[in-house]
């Protein structure tokens, strides 16, 4: 099930939920009990994905002591 962050009209309180998108706009703030909320849109992050920044790294030599 997917995780929505919502706000509250009314209080502002910010929260999360976790519904089916049909169940989404059925909710209300869990501080106030408002039903007037709304999405937030935050930054996604998706697990497991790599951001290349350009830049290569040289391999280290190492010597031998002794």
């Amino acid at each position: 099930m997917p995780s929505y962050d919502m706000v509250c009209q009314d209080c502002g309180h910010k929260f999360s939920v976790f519904c089916s998108i049909s169940h989404k706009d059925q909710q209300i703030c869990p501080d106030c009990q408002s039903p007037k909320i709304n999405q937030r849109f935050t930054a996604v992050n998706i697990a497991g994905s790599k951001r290349s920044t350009g830049a290569s790294v040289a391999p280290v030599k190492t010597s031998n002591f002794g």
